[in-house]
């Protein structure tokens, strides 16, 4: 009785009318931007209006997911302890991250804040107070709701990346997911309050807006003001955002050239930009094109899509080296329209000429056979120095999700950004990749160039250091070859085709 006395009077001590106030009262340094305070206020009314549907996009660390994540839940559960809050994310690691935190900051400020963890239920993705029916249920969009309803449910982050965004399937998974099951959930009159990036047109926000224009509130406020993008705060264009982490408008254009349109539209400004049209564009290349490609490069990896059949289907063939500054460069592109043993000796060739360390084989079908065949082709030819036949993506590694748009999408900001970039010239590569638009097939050069651009951008943000034997001789001379060749010299595959003719004529082994 004492102590639920005590919870009482701490209960009526303090009522913090919305939840950046009550962050601010418990959490050191919690800065109230203008952006939080909206943002609470949308908080707000989603915990004590009825049947509120609201959609809620911001630039990435603004606080939106501390406040609406975290603090929402707490002041949902001090207002109400027994509202039941369910919080969805796109893993159960991110939703139960937050989960955790409410959890800390209930445990920790319990006595001011009136409310105590029940002993029984302190799980880490589902909790409930102590004496009363409310609590928090946190999981993945894939792991399920069951059992558990919603007086307000949270989206948060339920599309991980751009790849998962540009996946129709993945879209569709996602949409279906909410409607058939999170949508179900949500108690009469209880609300809904999804914080997303807008990756896509059709992304769940997109499709809640389209089905439902008066039903859902979208709240979005980009970094900066531009003329027609909506902004909650009503700025004039060209003024930034107050940052909490005091980014200012430089620190916003130095940002945007380097994630590049899409990645700035969609994560700073609040807009989804469908991939339409040209997916790359002819002035990328341009921009970023060297002359030659890396001298003594971290690794060299000749990528291969496979043909689909024996018979002469395209085959993609593409090289690429990992300069030490992280920066992909896209050297060879062998592809054409070959049998399987053609564009396995064709694959073989060409490593051999790079000196590569490695040929990787998309693998998502017959995957071993497209290996054997390589590694065949590989004893035939009897290389001097090793060269490693893997097969891409590694499995268990999540790489290479979605369809091929989805699976492009690292290659295309990379084009765009110039972290990735093309040594000389390679006209037919080059020109199927600009021509290539959303919905059509994608060229099997472009499909190999995301396997070689992937496999060396993986090695470098793992800090691999595969050291390709293009580099130098023992003696400290250049091995020169095709990787030391400038634009003037010609493409870096010239030699090889000399090489082709010495096997054709049967002057090489």
């Amino acid at each position: 009785m004492v102590a639920a006395g005590a919870l009482a009077a701490a209960r009526s001590r303090f009522m913090p009318d919305n939840p950046a106030e009550l962050a601010r009262k418990f959490e050191p340094g919690f800065r109230v931007t203008p952006t939080i305070r909206l943002l609470s206020d949308v908080a707000v009314r989603s915990v004590t209006e009825p049947d509120q549907r609201d959609i809620v996009t911001t630039p990435p660390r603004t606080g939106k997911s501390r406040l609406l994540a975290v603090w929402t839940t707490v002041w949902a559960l001090r207002r109400d302890p027994d509202a039941q809050v369910v919080l969805v994310s796109y893993a159960d690691d991110l939703a139960q991250s937050h989960s955790r935190e409410a959890r800390a900051l209930i445990a920790e400020h319990g006595a001011a804040l009136g409310i105590a963890l029940a002993a029984d239920k302190t799980a880490v993705g589902r909790w409930r107070v102590e004496g009363r029916r409310g609590g928090l249920l946190a999981t993945g969009i894939n792991s399920g709701v069951t059992g558990f309803g919603a007086d307000v449910l949270i989206l948060d982050d339920v599309v991980k990346d751009a790849a998962e965004a540009d996946s129709a399937a993945h879209r569709r998974r996602v949409v279906n997911e909410y409607r058939s099951t999170l949508a179900t959930r949500v108690h009469p009159g209880g609300s809904v309050l999804l914080v997303m990036t807008r990756w896509h047109e059709r992304d769940l926000a997109g499709e809640l807006l389209e089905a439902e224009p008066d039903v859902w509130t979208h709240t979005n406020v980009p970094a900066v003001a531009e003329a027609g993008v909506p902004d909650a705060l009503r700025r004039a264009p060209g003024v930034a955002m107050v940052s909490a982490l005091g980014y200012t408008a430089d620190h916003f254009a130095a940002q945007r050239r380097t994630s590049g349109e899409r990645a700035w539209a969609a994560l700073y400004l609040g807009v989804p930009s469908a991939p339409s049209g040209g997916l790359i564009k002819g002035h990328w290349l341009d921009r970023w094109r060297v002359a030659a490609a890396p001298v003594a490069p971290t690794m060299t990896v000749v990528a291969v899509d496979p043909a689909d059949s024996g018979t002469g289907d395209a085959a993609g063939i593409v090289a690429a080296c990992l300069g030490r500054d992280g920066v992909v460069s896209l050297v060879a592109d062998a592809s054409a329209q070959m049998t399987s043993d053609q564009w396995a000796r064709r694959a073989v060739e060409l490593a051999i000429e790079l000196q590569a360390s490695e040929i990787a084989v998309e693998s998502f079908a017959a995957g071993t056979t497209y290996r054997r065949v390589v590694l065949e082709a590989l004893a035939r030819y009897r290389p001097q120095r090793p060269i490693r036949v893997t097969a891409w993506p590694p499995k268990g590694s999540g790489r290479g999700r979605g369809d091929a748009m989805a699976r492009s999408s690292p290659l295309l900001q990379a084009l765009e950004t110039g972290t990735c970039r093309i040594a000389g010239h390679l006209p037919a590569f080059e020109e199927a990749a600009t021509r290539w638009q959303s919905g059509q097939h994608q060229p099997d050069a472009l499909a190999a160039a995301v396997i070689a651009h992937d496999v060396c951008s993986h090695a470098a943000r793992s800090g691999s250091r595969i050291i390709a034997p293009t580099g130098r001789l023992g003696d400290g001379r250049g091995l020169g070859g095709p990787l030391a060749r400038r634009v003037s010299d010609g493409p870096p595959v010239a030699s090889l085709d000399a090489h082709r003719r010495r096997i054709t004529d049967g002057r090489a082994g």
